[in-house]
């Protein structure tokens, strides 16, 4: 009895695993796109992909909950136990290529924002005190 137990534990967390990596690789997706959109300055489809994206965080939660839940065993099965350990490698590789992109778009965004702040000061008007401090105070001729 111990040992089918075990077994849905194994195929139980390999399941959670899977999803994981599915789950991330449906972020990947989407912080790829959301890159696209920040260069192209589609703040409409910005929008949505953030929407999109809360929509696929939100799943990630709930599944961390459950794996969390669930000890993450080391299989008997030799066969079994290589699967753990593959999807382990894997989702560990897809959180480091996400976190990596998520550097990328944050890097947009900053120089973005810089360039907007640039051209808004083009256009702005400047009150530009310094130059009224060179210029000598205005003597009036009391001769006259």
């Amino acid at each position: 009895m111990k040992q089918q137990t075990s077994g849905k534990q194994e195929t139980s967390t390999l399941f959670l695993l899977s999803g994981l990596g599915s789950l991330l690789d449906g972020l990947i997706d989407t912080a790829k796109e959301k890159q696209r959109l920040v260069v192209a300055g589609d703040c409409q489809g910005l929008e949505e992909i953030i929407r999109k994206e809360q929509q696929m965080l939100n799943d990630l939660d709930t599944l961390q909950e459950r794996l969390g839940a669930e000890p993450l065993l080391v299989a008997d099965d030799p066969e079994s136990s290589e699967v753990q350990a593959r999807l382990k490698g894997e989702v560990a590789e897809k959180v480091r290529r996400l976190q990596t992109i998520n550097e990328q778009t944050q890097k947009l965004l900053a120089k973005s924002l810089e360039i907007v702040r640039f051209e808004l000061g083009l256009f702005l008007p400047q009150d530009d005190y310094s130059k009224a401090s060179k210029n000598p105070p205005i003597a009036f001729d009391q001769k006259a």
